[in-house]
């Protein structure tokens, strides 16, 4: 793809993302606006976009990518010459698919923790073993068996990327936070949840989009909205509760 093409599609991209969760917004798979097959890095990958790695060889001393912003890794090799290998060193909306890592002792999908990050595995392994998801890791999901798998290893169209985003963290007034979530098709099943009985939730007709109110907030909080599908994506949101700037709607 020429650099021009790659550069409008990718502002594309930064402008949507842009747009207020109070914006009329129409249901839109995000695109990966790069690939890279059979290919080997050494160190650090700097990546400012989503993007899908096929068949590729990480070599690295501790972090394969700088940051995610969705990154697909399809039939990969991560090859650490540390104890404990970092796919990135923040950010969320990570697929690791039919891949394998050697030569650390754990895989960790994001260095710096952060309770909203969603990332996915499935035929993944370590040191020949297979890795598996403990039922308290929300921050990773195991896919095998759901279709955003067949997705990612039949190479059909589909989303493989949520993004939730809200007009605020920080609810003023008694007046509704607005959540919504870009990435999925029109009409696919959204379910959402509050980590928080305080809180009561008003969803979109589309069901893509989610107004959240509090009653009685007595003391200061983070709360967690969080959004899932039946085609296994999910996505989750932090906001800040106080006392001050929450009243009874």
């Amino acid at each position: 793809m020429a650099i021009s093409k790659l550069l409008k599609r990718w502002c594309m991209l930064f402008v949507a993302m842009c747009i207020s969760a109070t914006s009329v917004v129409q249901a839109q798979v995000l695109p990966i606006l790069n690939s890279f097959s059979n290919r080997t890095f050494n160190g650090t990958v700097d990546v400012s976009w989503p993007v899908l790695f096929d068949g590729c060889t990480f070599v690295t001393d501790s972090i394969v990518l700088n940051h995610s912003y969705g990154a697909v890794f399809r039939n990969c090799k991560f090859e650490s010459k540390t104890g404990v290998l970092y796919v990135a060193e923040s950010g969320d909306g990570m697929i690791l698919a039919d891949c394998e890592v050697t030569g650390c002792e754990g895989l960790v999908m994001s260095r710096i923790f952060n309770p909203a990050y969603r990332n996915y595995i499935t035929g993944v392994t370590v040191n020949s073993e297979e890795c598996s998801v403990l039922d308290e890791q929300e921050t990773i999901i195991d896919i095998d068996g759901l279709e955003l798998t067949e997705k990612v290893l039949d190479r059909s169209d589909g989303p493989l990327f949520m993004v939730l985003s809200s007009d605020s963290k920080y609810p003023d007034n008694g007046e509704a936070v607005h959540l919504r979530i870009r990435g999925l098709e029109k009409g696919m099943f959204v379910g959402w949840h509050s980590s928080d009985s305080g809180l009561r939730l008003d969803v979109d007709d589309d069901g893509l989009g989610c107004r959240v109110f509090a009653d009685n907030v007595k003391s200061t909080r983070e709360a967690m909205i969080s959004a899932y599908t039946e085609y296994g994506l999910e996505a989750a949101f932090m906001l800040q509760l106080t006392p001050e700037t929450i009243e009874t709607r």
